[in-house]
């Protein structure tokens, strides 16, 4: 019976064959040295997210879930207290503040930019993805400086993957920094409200909301630690596939208005967002497999996203692809919250730096992969022009 190497550097530097050959010949794959169930099919993974009652997302949707989070988040509630929770949470997420924090990125972008023009290199990741991403998202939570700088030093040891491939995010040590930060930041805010997503959950819950204490930092926590691994990881993967596909990129460099197409076609070709994890509530059947209550699944995005019998050619990049269904933002009742903030943050990026990197060039052999089944991303990502 075929077996899958999840913890290769073969399987981290290109997972997707691996993928294909799961969605082949075992499509439901259970991995005893994680204890995980592993869906790869596009409609198995749909059929997952569209029955919350069944796949839970109670137990968590992380691999390894925490309990100071598990049924307090987004991620780890079902309907109806996740659709409440989104309600709340979404008063902080809204276009208009997506709009104020633009101008910040476009400045700071244009300072490093400016900064590195006699260099011409730099390491993308630690340079200009993480501290230009994560300031963004630090102000549109509104940390304050102190916070921020340290939420940043934290945030760089999520999926270090010290505990195997299938381990938490973060070691208990920082986790516990972090809420202990957030927690501090939530009692500083009820004396000085701001314009943020903080003061949007403390004015619900003043208002009646029920949304404890615990639940307001669990849930920052939630867009701290998941918007610095997704969008932090997406756009040095969206950078890697343009260099990848040099006819594509020159396409999108000739002509702006094809930018939102390489958006979307790169968070469906190479998601930073590999997996998400459900918990069956009963038993179930599945590609002839017999899947025991209690059971935890592991839903591969990143493979349903390339299933080619529901996406045509699906392994091929092609920015003029059009609207297909994929999971680089998830699907269903939990489609990630925070897709238009991303899209609407690259929409400011991508332009400038493709003009400022022209037929930029990627040291492939000196990058560095994250190793973690949750996410795909570079740790280093040495890029010159």
């Amino acid at each position: 019976m075929t077996s899958f190497d999840l913890a290769s550097d073969t399987y981290f530097d290109d997972p997707y064959p691996t993928y294909r050959q799961m969605r082949a010949e075992r499509p439901v794959y259970y991995c005893a040295t994680t204890n995980l169930w592993f869906l790869s099919r596009h409609a198995d993974v749909v059929h997952a997210l569209a029955n919350h009652d069944l796949f839970s997302s109670s137990a968590g949707n992380a691999l390894s879930d925490s309990p100071l989070r598990v049924g307090k988040t987004l991620g780890s509630t079902d309907p109806p207290r996740h659709d409440e929770l989104r309600r709340i949470i979404m008063r902080g997420v809204t276009p208009a503040r997506i709009e104020l924090v633009l101008p910040w990125i476009r400045d700071e972008l244009a300072a490093r930019l400016t900064a590195l023009r006699t260099r011409r290199h730099c390491d993308f990741v630690t340079e200009i993805s993480r501290p230009l991403l994560f300031g963004a998202l630090g102000r549109m939570l509104g940390l304050g400086p102190q916070s921020a700088r340290r939420a940043s030093e934290l945030s760089e040891r999520l999926f270090r993957g010290e505990a195997g491939p299938a381990g938490p995010a973060l070691d208990e040590d920082d986790r516990a920094q972090v809420i202990a930060l957030l927690s501090d930041e939530l009692a500083r805010r009820r004396v000085e409200r701001e314009d943020d997503l903080f003061s949007v959950l403390i004015a619900a819950q003043e208002a009646g909301a029920p949304l404890g204490d615990a639940e307001i930092v669990a849930n920052m926590m939630t867009v701290l630690l998941a918007g610095n691994a997704s969008i932090g990881h997406f756009l040095p993967n969206l950078m890697h596939a343009l260099w990848r596909h040099p006819d594509q990129r020159a396409r999108v460099m000739a002509d702006h208005s094809l930018i939102d197409g390489a958006i979307e076609e790169a968070v469906r070709w190479d998601t930073s967002t590999q997996c998400f994890a459900r918990t069956t509530s009963a038993p179930t059947d599945l590609a002839g497999m017999a899947i025991p209550a209690g059971a935890r699944l592991a839903l591969l995005y990143a493979s349903a996203s390339r299933d080619e019998t529901a996406i045509a050619d699906a392994d091929r990049f092609e920015i003029t692809r059009g609207k297909v269904r994929h999971f680089g933002f998830g699907f269903g009742p939990h489609v990630c919250l925070g897709a238009s903030t991303t899209r609407a943050m690259l929409r400011a990026i991508l332009p400038r730096l493709l003009t400022a990197f022209g037929d930029y060039e990627i040291d492939l052999a000196d990058a560095i992969r994250v190793r973690h089944l949750m996410v795909r991303g570079f740790r280093s990502l040495p890029i010159g022009w």
